[in-house]
C-alpha cells in the first residue's frame, strides 16, 4: 500500500480573525471580516485590495502591533500577541536613525536582539553581509542624508533581513519610490527572496509587483467588513525572470482578472 503523505503544518495560520475600531458616527465598526488563511514555510503571499479594506491592519496584526478582536494568528502553532524577532517588518518609510551610517543602522538593530551573544565584529560582519546583498557595500559608511530614497529603503530592507526572522512582513515597502527605482528594487527583492528562502507576506497596491514576486495573491473586497474574495496561485516557477514573466500570456490574463476584481468591489 502506498504511504499517505501528510501536508506540513502552516508556518503562519490566520484562524478566524476579525478586527474593528470605534467610529464616532457609526459606533463600533468592523473593518476586517472573519479571515482564515494558511501560509506554508517559504511562500511569498501578497495581499491586495481597495484602499480602506484592512490590508495594512491585517499586516499589523501579523506583526503583533495590533490585537485581534476574535480568532488568533499562530506562528508555528504559537499565538502572535506582541512583536517578535521572528517577525521582521519593512514599512513604506525606512525609519533610519539619521546620525548613524548605513552599517551602524543595521548593527544597532542587531544589538537590540534579546539574548544576543555576538561580538561587535560579528555584528559588523553580519551587517556588511546584508548590505552587500542589497548592493550597498560601497555606501556602508554613509548616513541616510547622503543616500537616495531608494538606497535608504535598501538599508531598511537589509536591516530587516539581517535579523534573520522566520517571517518577513512587507508593508508597501516600495510605495514611496519613483517608478524606475521601484522597478530596480522589485528585481533586487525578487533576487533576495529566492536566495533567502524565507516566508514573506506583503501588502501592495501594485498588481504587477504582486504578480512578479508572489506565490499566492489574496484579493480583499471593499471595506468596511472586508473579506478575502480570491486566493490566487501564481503559476510562474522560480527562479523568476521579470522579462520572461511579463511576456507570458498567463501574466496578462491574471493581471486583467486582478484589476477587474479591484475595480468591481
Amino acid at each position: 500500500m502506498p504511504q499517505e503523505t501528510t501536508a506540513a503544518p502552516p508556518v503562519v495560520k490566520i484562524d478566524g480573525i476579525t478586527k474593528g475600531f470605534p467610529n464616532r458616527k457609526k459606533g463600533f465598526q468592523r473593518i476586517v471580516a472573519e479571515t482564515n488563511v494558511d501560509i506554508q514555510e517559504g511562500e511569498f503571499i501578497t495581499i491586495i485590495g481597495p484602499s480602506g479594506c484592512g490590508k495594512s491592519t491585517i499586516l499589523k496584526m501579523l506583526a503583533g502591533l495590533e490585537s485581534v478582536d476574535e480568532g488568533a494568528i499562530l506562528l508555528e502553532g504559537e499565538p502572535i500577541t506582541a512583536p517578535s524577532r521572528q517577525l521582521g517588518i519593512v514599512f513604506q518609510q525606512h525609519v533610519l536613525l539619521p546620525w548613524m551610517s548605513a552599517r551602524q543602522n543595521v548593527v544597532f538593530a542587531l544589538e537590540t536582539e534579546p539574548g544576543s551573544t555576538s561580538t561587535k565584529e560579528e555584528l559588523r560582519e553580519r551587517a556588511d553581509k546584508y548590505l552587500d546583498l542589497v548592493n550597498l557595500s560601497h555606501a556602508a559608511d554613509q548616513r541616510p542624508s547622503q543616500l537616495s530614497g531608494g538606497m535608504q529603503q535598501r538599508v531598511g530592507i537589509a536591516r530587516a533581513f539581517a535579523l534573520e526572522p522566520k517571517v518577513m512582513l512587507l508593508d508597501e515597502p516600495l510605495g514611496a519610490l519613483d517608478a524606475l527605482t521601484r522597478h530596480e528594487l522589485q528585481l533586487q527583492l525578487l533576487r533576495l527572496c529566492e536566495q533567502q528562502k524565507r516566508t514573506f507576506i506583503m501588502v501592495t497596491h501594485d498588481v504587477d509587483e504582486a504578480l512578479l514576486l508572489s506565490d499566492r495573491i489574496l484579493v480583499m473586497g471593499s471595506g468596511p467588513n472586508a473579506e478575502i474574495i480570491h486566493d490566487i496561485t501564481v503559476p510562474f516557477g522560480r527562479p523568476r525572470d521579470a522579462e520572461t514573466v511579463e511576456q507570458d500570456a498567463k501574466y496578462h490574463e491574471l493581471r486583467s482578472f486582478l484589476l477587474g476584481s479591484l475595480t468591481s468591489h
